[in-house]
């Protein structure tokens, strides 16, 4: 028995952070049902790369799902949703706040029609304030959030995280209020609306950078793989490619500079303490670059790591999902897909008692739409009809 085993969860949501906090549900045991509009289904199924003609980037947070089309402007179709919310205990959606309203399916209407239901919103801008109605992406909440003024190099304009952070960010947190809700829900027998936006998720990740803005004025210069308040910290260049390492206090700049054989450092005036070292880092950066440049990566790393001191190449991706420390971890799982087997990213947790590898393929378009219908009271001509008139 996984954990969320019985747990039914209704999947409105589309792109990224919603499918992959329902994802993580239906990786835990829940039952999901994933519904798309009709001959058109979820944009992420266009993007990114394609293999057997499908989506990786829609299939790696779309496991573990049933899927549905409903056109939800259809009477019919909003009818289909509150059939489906009535016998749910989850529902997660990521439209515009105040569209589900619209056709009746916001939390007013379905929690009254079921009051265990667990109601979860993920917005751009979260669900209140002057920009709650404003669509955003992750690139745009980054840029937003101030994420991206403090990232790219010193010299250089502001730069996206390679991977869409915020968006699985989000996803992860949405994923941890509707469990905490479902743990309320044991004590108080009632469910209740929970919300998530890529804003908030964003500037939590800001950490002490916002607590420090607000405090004292501070804005973190851009500082390229490294961090604006820590030298040395960052990547540096190899005989034949990139490490990244770095010393947080006194004692590991003297081990570093021990290791390095650049003891002499230690004592030079520009790099004594840290804010020496802040202040004078283009100095110490090519310093400690055409240090790093004597060998190889490998070999650093031997060195490294005999010394007990931080570093790590800087992987590609190739290279770090063949690593041994990753298989460990089981953090590359694989799913029988009916195109064949399908390899994708694991679940960020696991568990003593439980394996969270995913339990079933992501559905194509509509896959389940006949199934999930007769399941809620629709007969077989009552299906053909729906179908007919494009509801589903």
């Amino acid at each position: 028995m996984l954990p969320l085993s019985g747990i039914r969860v209704l999947d409105l949501s589309r792109v990224l952070a919603g499918p992959y906090c329902c994802s993580l549900l239906g990786e835990m045991g829940a039952g999901v049902i994933k519904v798309e509009r009709p001959g058109v289904g979820d944009e992420n199924r266009k993007w990114g790369k394609l293999w057997q003609g499908r989506s990786l980037d829609f299939m790696n947070v779309n496991r573990n799902k049933r899927g549905i089309t409903i056109n939800l402007s259809q009477a019919e179709g909003q009818e289909i949703v509150r059939r489906l919310a009535a016998r749910s205990d989850v529902l997660v959606e990521s439209f515009i706040p105040g569209t589900l309203e619209k056709y009746g399916l916001g939390y007013e209407t379905l929690g009254s029609l079921n009051p265990r239901l667990v109601y979860c919103s993920i917005s751009a801008f979260g669900d209140r304030g002057p920009l709650r109605q404003k669509p955003g992406y992750d690139g745009s909440i980054q840029a937003f959030s101030g994420l991206m003024d403090m990232t790219g190099e010193a010299d250089g304009g502001p730069v996206r995280s390679g991977a869409s952070v915020v968006d699985m960010g989000t996803g992860i947190a949405a994923y941890g209020a509707v469990v905490t809700a479902l743990l309320a829900r044991q004590a108080t027998g009632k469910g209740q609306k929970v919300t998530a936006s890529l804003l908030q998720t964003a500037l939590a990740f800001l950490g002490s950078h916002a607590a420090s803005s607000r405090m004292t004025g501070y804005r973190p210069a851009r500082a390229g793989a490294g961090v604006s308040h820590i030298v040395p910290y960052g990547a540096f260049t190899t005989s034949d490619s990139h490490v990244v390492t770095g010393a947080l206090n006194q004692q590991s700049w003297r081990r570093l500079c021990e290791v390095l054989g650049c003891e002499e450092l230690c004592t030079d005036p520009r790099f004594s303490e840290i804010g020496d070292r802040v202040a004078n880092r283009k100095a110490l950066d090519a310093i400690l670059n055409a240090v790093f440049a004597r060998r190889t990566t490998a070999e650093w790393v031997a060195i490294f790591d005999e010394a007990g001191l931080v570093i790590s190449p800087v992987n590609t991706l190739e290279q770090v999902l063949t690593h041994p420390q990753v298989s460990a971890n089981g953090m590359m799982v694989g799913v029988e897909h009916r195109c064949g087997p399908l390899d994708l990213v694991g679940a960020p947790m696991s568990f003593a008692q439980w394996d969270t590898k995913p339990r079933s393929a992501p559905p194509d378009l509509g896959q389940h739409t006949d199934e999930i219908l007769a399941s809620i009271g629709y007969a077989a001509a009552d299906i053909e009809a729906l179908k007919a008139g494009g509801v589903v």
